[in-house]
């Protein structure tokens, strides 16, 4: 792990970082290398903890991308360039686990629920559109930044940290409900065949 992501690390008290070097140009399936998927849907809950852990990582960069220090803004500019990576890679795939193959089986299996489910998945898709559309933005947004270790603007500053707040206002409350209703609707609807292929599926995602 490089130095500038776990000093970051070290800040954000108990959190934990995952993310690999990553170049740009990385597959999705490096952000779980290493993983073992053995239930499919306690691993949607370690990606949203995984997906938080990064999120802090945005926020702990803001104040050292102002840095006087020189070596804070290398640090920062690293440890940001890396959680954004995670972000997109994890993002993506985390997005076709649910999209692909969680919702279809729920809404398929949900009996009397079928409204409640349809209604819960709509708008849980509608989120993610939303937050792809807001984490576009700040990924634009960072890559006009100046060489790091060269700070950013005041005015870029500003934006970056009004971009990541949206993006965390929008995640949070997201992963909650998901955690606290899409889980234990999952959990009671499936059936052990279900489970086994959106296994299969989460794994061939994964898959180089």
């Amino acid at each position: 792990m490089c130095n500038a992501v776990a000093s970051l690390k070290v800040e954000i008290g108990k959190s934990r970082v995952y993310a690999p070097d990553m170049l740009k140009n990385t597959s999705t399936s490096d952000v779980d290398a290493g993983v073992t998927i053995s239930d499919p849907l306690r691993h949607l809950v370690v990606c949203h903890d995984r997906i938080e852990e990064h999120l802090q990582i945005l926020e702990s960069v803001i104040p050292r991308l102002r840095s006087d220090s020189e070596q804070k803004r290398q640090e920062a500019r690293e440890a940001l360039d890396k959680a954004l990576q995670f972000l997109e890679a994890m993002g993506h795939l985390h997005t076709q686990d649910e999209e692909e193959s969680v919702f279809p089986r729920l809404l398929a299996n949900s009996g009397d629920e079928r409204s409640a489910v349809t209604e819960l998945t709509t708008m849980l898709e509608s989120q993610h559109r939303e937050k792809e559309a807001v984490f576009a933005k700040l990924a634009a947004h960072v890559a006009a930044f100046p060489p790091a270790p060269l700070p950013p603007s005041p005015e870029q500053a500003t934006r970056f940290e009004g971009l990541v707040s949206h993006l965390v206002d929008l995640y949070r409350p997201h992963i909650m409900v998901e955690n606290q209703r899409l889980i234990p609707m999952s959990e009671d609807h499936l059936r052990k065949s279900d489970l086994g292929e959106i296994l299969q599926e989460m794994r061939a995602r994964r898959s180089p």
